[in-house]
């Protein structure tokens, strides 16, 4: 009997509560909400972004940034890593084996990279207003040293990922095995590279925005006390503090829904690397799952805040719609118009009686 034939199932040999039909209904639901809301969100950020806008500033760069980012990973991690879940089988190449982690891992380090640049520059706009210092030149070549970076640092997952098989297990199984990994599964390279990465995602990229936007808030209190002593009008005086403080509650947002959304997932593969976390648990998958979809979720934040907080971008999402649905209008009286014309050419062609016969 050949080996293949020796082999059973996962769901077999080690059961657990994601195989449940309704579990994997349950979250295919979920998965698909939010691939249709990023998918649709970022293409109409990236479509305003390049389509629908006078010239493109430095923050409409670093936002195209984001939503290629975002768009990418809905396209790539997003689908692979909710089938393997539910398969718990490498049903892929065994090329995307190495690649889902660095799109994945990639993708997050870009977003916060991203992020953390839009605070740098936004300070730096409100700190020296009359001073340059990242300009549309300097952004363009700023936004490729993020990707660069962010995938270099993410190469690690997928150079030491690979398929591999079990004995009595069907399929393949996409597994990161480190060089320093020991019968336990325990790799020190692993646990120094997680640190690493919850650091440079999360840790850092946020302490410095924090900074950014604090050093913000401080000059806008005082620009806007400073104000009230010019004795504005009322009216003004609003206006001011709406517009000064939409765009930095827009950012901060921002930077809080990327660590929220992302944050279980890490905390998760930590636990996994230190503690051997889940293991053969039942529910291991289960939680996973709802982890990795909550983690997907930052690609529909950005969209949703944008349109939030952005006035223009309300606009310009409407002016889309009114412009589709006035093209819509057009088809509907074209097509009206073509068939009152059939209608007419026809009656012409259909025999009336002539008054000598009606007589």
């Amino acid at each position: 009997m050949t080996e293949e034939s020796n082999c059973s199932t996962i769901q077999k040999l080690q059961f657990e509560s994601v195989d449940l039909p309704f579990i994997q209904i349950l979250f295919a639901i979920l998965y698909s909400i939010v691939w249709v809301a990023a998918i649709v969100g970022n293409s109409l950020v990236l479509y305003v972004v390049v389509f629908r806008q006078v010239s493109l500033s430095v923050r409409s760069v670093f936002l195209g940034c984001l939503a290629v980012s975002d768009l990418l990973m809905s396209l790539t991690s997003l689908p692979i890593t909710a089938v393997v879940t539910f398969t718990r089988v490498w049903v892929f190449p065994a090329f995307l084996c190495n690649l889902i982690g660095v799109f994945q891992g990639g993708s997050i380090f870009v977003s916060s990279f991203t992020l953390t640049a839009i605070a740098i520059d936004r300070c730096i706009f409100i700190l020296k207003p009359n001073r340059e210092v990242i300009g549309f030149s300097r952004a363009v070549p700023t936004v490729f040293l993020i990707w660069l970076w962010g995938y270099m640092l993410a190469f690690p997952v997928g150079l030491f990922s690979k398929t591999t098989s079990f004995l009595g297990y069907c399929g393949e199984f996409c597994e990161e095995t480190w060089p320093d990994e020991d019968a336990d599964g325990f790799s020190k390279i692993r646990r120094l590279y997680g640190i690493t990465v919850l650091l440079l995602q999360f840790g850092i990229p946020t302490v410095i925005s924090s900074l950014c936007y604090y050093m913000i808030s401080r000059v806008m209190n005082c620009q806007l006390e400073k104000r009230r002593g010019q004795k504005l009008l009322p009216d003004r005086e609003v206006q001011l503090v709406s517009r000064k403080t939409r765009a930095n509650r827009m950012m901060i947002s921002m930077v809080g829904g990327l660590v929220l959304a992302w944050m279980p997932l890490n905390v998760m593969n930590l636990l996994r690397d230190f503690f051997q976390f889940g293991g053969t648990t039942p529910w291991f998958s289960t939680v996973f799952a709802l982890c990795h979809v909550v983690a997907m979720t930052s690609a529909v934040w950005n969209p949703l805040i944008y349109s939030w907080f952005n006035p223009q971008f309300r606009t310009a999402i409407k002016g889309i719609w009114d412009e589709q649905r006035r093209k819509n209008c057009r088809s509907d009286n074209s097509e009206v118009l073509n068939m009152k014309t059939e209608i007419r050419l026809k009656s012409e062609y259909t025999f009336r009686p002539s008054d000598d016969n009606q007589l």
